[in-house]
């Protein structure tokens, strides 16, 4: 009795339930990413007096709570330079923060693609450059906004930060 092992052919309704499975999946792994990218679009819409307000809302709260942790004396409300002063470094963290997590949820599509960590990582990198830009150049239009390619420049910093972790996990779970 010589028992041949089962092979599929290619054609088979197995092969189609595993190739449609795989495409739904990549296609669920870039549904964060459409997220993030419509809520920095939402962001990038806000004229520059709403943008600067939101800024400023996020210097009052760490404000307020640097002075119930005690590193701030006296009423918050009397920091309007320290917020003013503060103002550019939460913008800039702001960018760093959205464009993180626009990659990592790219990063997780490419995981599941069959490509090597560094085509992977450089494919992301292009994604957030190029959507980067768009953003820029969809902020010359918003009242009180201009893009900068600085801006830009900080965005990708975001997907370094991500492609840095994936380079970190990868090399440490290969040992």
């Amino acid at each position: 009795n010589n028992k041949q092992p089962k092979t599929t052919p290619a054609f088979s309704s197995e092969n189609a339930f595993n190739n449609n499975r795989s495409i739904y999946l990549r296609l669920l792994a870039w549904i964060p990413a459409l997220f993030v990218a419509a809520a920095i679009f939402w962001f990038s819409s806000k004229p520059a007096v709403e943008s600067t307000e939101m800024s400023d809302s996020v210097s009052r709260l760490i404000l307020l709570i640097g002075a119930k942790l005690g590193f701030f004396r006296g009423n918050p409300a009397q920091y309007a330079e320290l917020i003013e002063l503060m103002s550019f470094p939460v913008r800039k963290t702001a960018h760093i923060t959205e464009y993180l997590d626009f990659t990592a949820p790219s990063v997780s599509d490419f995981i599941l693609q069959p490509l090597n960590m560094k085509r992977r990582l450089l494919t992301a990198l292009a994604i957030v450059f190029l959507y980067a830009c768009t953003d820029e150049f969809h902020q010359l239009f918003v009242p009180g906004r201009a893009g900068r390619f600085t801006d830009v420049l900080i965005d990708c910093f975001g997907c370094a930060v991500v492609t840095l972790i994936c380079t970190i996990k990868k090399s440490s779970s290969q040992r």
